[in-house]
């Protein structure tokens, strides 16, 4: 029998497991935090776009000999386009749990603002140079080391591809409805990985080169096992009669 949405889902079909420990409930709601259900095409979109962002992250590993915290940055522009576009949607998308979301982000985005002002006003009391200098100085010196070490490609690539996701969101959060920015599969394997590459990766591997390649795999890795995990949960859904 056909079951047309999570809601719909009777208590003991959501509490079903699907695979290992992870519920019907659950996978559906993780695969909804990602988009709703992935298409061939879509997938290798997706597979396709995360290998030029990781190819211009090894070029930069290669070329410009980018640390292991630069490997970070594109994951990092990421999210700062959701953010600074999800305010930006209100205007054009009328609903209240979009504005209620958007709330959230603005906040994040003060508080990231506030970290940075914070930032250049404790480093213009250290040197003693004016605010607006000192903040002027602190932005090309962060511009340097990005595009000193050959990672503007990649922060780029990785910014583009989600503004042009931001259609397909905004239809995914008309259908499942919020929050519009999720913990997905995809979210939460980034999560795991970062921990990981920054605080033990650095620990086991003595050779610093070793390190970043090292970490640059296991960000690729999460990248493509969180694509793959969404096509196999949404694929065990539909087994079972569950569209997503």
């Amino acid at each position: 029998m056909k079951l047309p949405d999570r809601a719909e889902l009777d208590a003991e079909t959501a509490e079903t497991i699907l695979v290992n420990q992870l519920t019907v409930g659950s996978a559906l709601h993780l695969v909804k935090c990602e988009g709703g259900a992935l298409s061939a095409a879509g997938l290798a979109s997706r597979a396709s776009t995360a290998l030029i962002v990781y190819a211009f992250m090894a070029r930069a590993i290669v070329v410009g000999e980018a640390s292991v915290w630069h490997l970070f940055l594109p994951m990092a522009a990421e999210y700062l386009v959701l953010l600074l576009a999800h305010p930006l949607l209100v205007v054009f998308v009328q609903d209240a749990g979009l504005r209620h979301d958007a709330a959230r982000s603005l906040a994040w985005i003060a508080a990231i603002s506030v970290a940075a002002v914070a930032w250049i006003a404790w480093q213009s009391l250290e040197e003693g140079t004016a605010w607006s200098s000192q903040g002027a100085h602190e932005l090309e010196r962060f511009r340097q080391w990005i595009a000193g070490h050959g990672m503007l490609w990649a922060i780029a690539a990785a910014a583009a591809s989600t503004a042009l996701s931001l259609p397909g969101r905004v239809v995914s959060f008309h259908r499942n409805g919020p929050p519009f920015l999720a913990v997905g599969i995809g979210c939460a394997m980034r999560f795991v990985v970062a921990f990981f590459g920054c605080f033990l990766l650095p620990l086991l591997v003595a050779n610093p080169g070793s390190a970043k390649w090292a970490v640059w795999a296991l960000l690729l890795f999460s990248e493509l096992g969180g694509l793959a995990m969404h096509w196999d949960l949404q694929r065990r859904l539909a087994e079972r009669g569950i569209p997503v």
